[in-house]
């Protein structure tokens, strides 16, 4: 009876640091990158090939505007399955426009919505299997004075997953 109590103490207490490492693990912010690429380079991360084609403002129409004093912009990109498996991107957790205090800024469905009408670009999503690509969009509404941008994608879903960054610089001329 006192061995079973033991092993029952020993488990309880092995599985509270095992939640103590993994909430520490996604509290400690995003994996650090040692590199930053410019927009027409291609970077790897995690199996995946990047390549950010272009960065560029579009204009809203009667239904959609940004707010006042914010306007929509979209990062061109190709991303490439360079991996041995099916992998798969949720853009909403994977990519990420970061402003010069490093905040990071979401895809704005608005944004999406007018870069999918003006340019047929739609954000990567879904499966992309082996030697496959997807071309498309993240689009974003950000303010109109923002500066040293950078777009960032995660090789994973997870919090520690490595990340890759392409620096955008100011927002483009219209």
């Amino acid at each position: 009876m006192m061995r079973r109590i033991q092993h029952r103490h020993i488990y309880l207490a092995l599985g509270a640091w095992l939640c103590f490492a993994l909430v520490l693990a996604a509290c400690t912010g995003p994996a650090k990158t040692q590199e930053s690429f410019a927009v027409g380079q291609t970077a790897e991360v995690d199996g995946w090939r990047i390549t950010v084609h272009s960065f560029s403002l579009v204009e809203g129409d009667q239904w959609h505007q940004p707010a006042d004093g914010h306007v929509f912009c979209t990062v061109e990109l190709t991303l490439e399955n360079a991996s041995s498996r099916i992998r798969y991107v949720m853009a909403e957790k994977q990519v990420h426009l970061l402003d010069s205090a490093n905040h990071a800024l979401a895809i704005d469905r608005e944004a999406g919505v007018m870069a999918a009408r003006s340019r047929q670009w739609y954000p990567p999503q879904g499966e992309v299997g082996i030697g496959k690509a997807l071309y498309g969009a993240a689009s974003y509404e950000i303010p109109a004075y923002s500066e040293g941008l950078r777009w960032s994608f995660r090789g994973g879903l997870l919090p520690w997953s490595k990340i890759v960054v392409f620096v955008l610089g100011e927002i483009p001329a219209e």
